[in-house]
């Protein structure tokens, strides 16, 4: 029998630059990640956290979608017992009255 396990981490807020406007782009904005992760073995969540802290201060995004595709590739990269992997990312500053974003579902 083949296991699987999966890691969640919900809530996760960090800032970051992200965003396609002027004033989006000048300063860092906080934004949220919700992140299922199934791995054949076990993956250690403060490593994904940080690793994933990092990646996006590092790229600095323009678009949310292109993050959520570029880090899924990255977190396969990085812990290649991933087996699939949903997340998603929410800017909970951009707007007054609502909290934006995108999700993504991947297969590996």
């Amino acid at each position: 029998m083949k296991s699987e396990i999966t890691t969640i981490i919900k809530d996760y807020k960090f800032k970051t630059v992200i965003g396609m406007l002027d004033f989006e782009r000048v300063g860092k904005q906080e934004v949220q990640v919700n992140l299922e992760i199934c791995s054949t073995s076990f993956v250690d969540y403060i490593l994904v956290m940080d690793f994933i802290n990092s990646f996006y201060n590092e790229k600095k995004f323009q678009g949310v979608e292109e993050s959520l595709e570029a880090t899924c590739k990255a977190l396969k990269e990085k812990f290649s017992s991933l087996t699939s992997l949903k997340m998603e990312i929410l800017k909970t500053e951009i707007l007054p009255n609502a909290v934006v974003g995108a999700k993504i579902s991947t297969v590996f």
